[in-house]
């Protein structure tokens, strides 16, 4: 069953709303990160210009942890990239 408000939304949006949402929730974190003088990438040590580009990394690899949970969710592991960074410095710590 279709759940008739989120259509409703979406179709306001021209978007799915989970997307809206997470585009809203990006931009505002994006603009506290600039607040806090936070918009610096932590892997190529340029400023993060747009919302558009920023992500959130983790600094060390929570899947190569002893404790995963524990890593993925420690606010001290966490730093703002370039998406582009983060994609290029993912690609180099994979599991297989």
């Amino acid at each position: 069953m279709v759940n008739t408000h989120s259509f409703r939304k979406s179709r306001l949006l021209g978007l799915p709303i989970g997307t809206a949402t997470h585009r809203l929730r990006k931009t505002i974190m994006f603009m506290m990160a600039q607040k806090l003088g936070l918009d610096t990438c932590h892997c190529c040590r340029q400023k993060i210009e747009t919302a558009n580009v920023f992500s959130i990394e983790h600094k060390e690899s929570w899947q190569l942890s002893d404790n995963p949970y524990e890593k993925f969710f420690d606010l001290r592991n966490i730093a703002f990239s370039h998406l582009k960074c983060n994609i290029s410095s993912g690609s180099r710590n994979k599991i297989y």
